[in-house]
């Protein structure tokens, strides 16, 4: 039995040696990839036109007086790239009225919204969350310059918004 063992251990490290052969390596080839820079040039829209509406009559504390929009903060309604802007202040000087050429508004009515008539023209106007009251209309043909945005930053009176809307006139433009 003794004998047994010996030949089995004997054959098992006879398997286990490589018996002289000679051993390979392979090693896989480097591969470097170079990418090019490249540049986006993207071209900036064209401011739309001032809108051409002349606003008849403006709300309680309201000065008919146009502010320059580079004088005062963006918001969410004035800061549409290529769009025009005319401005209103209240007469404690915070913001009052937006009348935007070039863009709808940046989100839908969150409640009701009625259509009102302006020149002519179906138009949505109802109250947004943050208080505002937003009129919105486009004319044919649809483009970009051809899209509006009336805002009344609060505080608001509805019958003031609806009289401002009845007093806007299409001018030329």
């Amino acid at each position: 039995m003794r004998r047994g063992a010996i030949l089995t251990l004997a054959v098992l490290a006879a398997a286990c040696t490589d018996g002289g052969a000679a051993s390979t390596t392979t090693e896989a080839p480097t591969t470097t990839t170079t990418v090019q820079e490249t540049t986006t040039t993207v071209e900036r829209l064209a401011d739309c036109p001032a809108p051409p509406y002349d606003i008849g009559a403006f709300p309680s504390g309201v000065s008919a007086e146009q502010v320059p929009v580079a004088d005062l903060p963006f918001d969410d309604y004035t800061i549409v790239p290529g769009s025009s802007s005319e401005i209103w202040l209240a007469d404690d000087g915070s913001l009052a009225m937006a009348l935007i050429r070039g863009a709808l508004p940046p989100e839908r009515w969150p409640g009701e919204s009625q259509i009102v008539d302006i020149d002519g023209v179906d138009a949505r106007v109802g109250p947004f969350e943050a208080g505002e009251w937003v009129v919105a209309w486009f004319e044919e043909p649809g483009e970009r310059c051809d899209q509006y945005t009336l805002v009344f930053y609060p505080p608001v009176d509805p019958q003031e918004v609806r009289a401002t809307i009845e007093s806007m006139d299409r001018t030329a433009g």
